[in-house]
């Protein structure tokens, strides 16, 4: 059976990688044991299973894998907000469901298509072009600030 550490478990979840362990040591994750390196998570199918508590609210991680793809845009304000900068700030946004993260550099591979919808006003920060990613897809982000000299040369902060 395949298994996984706790900051891939948290990524396939969608919670943070200090509720995991709270988890574990309440013994809610199935199957979860400790080894020299620290503790792996058995995967059922392809996620990790979670015993669902017997009072509170109920859990919200995902139970499922993520369906919906990955959203990689340039986010155009940024790139006119960095204009009279000299720190310049990170404009490409990558869409991971409701998580946002800003890069300089993004790259891939695997099936991706480029989608123009010029009526788009609600979805993803009302960006009329984006690049849709396979959401099984390992995306590699640079986050860099760069920092433009008077004298033309750049370089990452």
């Amino acid at each position: 059976m395949e298994s996984v550490s706790i900051v891939e478990a948290s990524l396939l979840l969608e919670i943070s990688r200090q509720r995991i362990q709270q988890l574990i040591y309440a013994h809610r994750v199935k199957g979860a044991y400790k080894t020299d390196r620290g503790w792996q998570i058995p995967l059922y199918g392809d996620m990790p299973r979670i015993i669902r508590g017997k009072r509170g609210v109920k859990g919200r991680w995902r139970v499922k894998r993520r369906l919906k793809p990955t959203i990689i845009h340039v986010n155009k304000n940024i790139i006119g907000a960095n204009h009279n900068k000299d720190i310049k700030d990170p404009v490409i946004a990558v869409r991971k469901g409701s998580k946002v993260t800003y890069c300089s550099e993004v790259s891939f591979e695997g099936k991706c298509q480029i989608v123009y919808r010029p009526e788009n006003k609600k979805r993803y920060g009302g960006a009329k072009v984006w690049i849709e990613v396979d959401a099984t897809t390992e995306i590699v982000m640079n986050s860099e600030k760069i920092v433009i000299k008077k004298n033309g040369d750049c370089f990452p902060e």
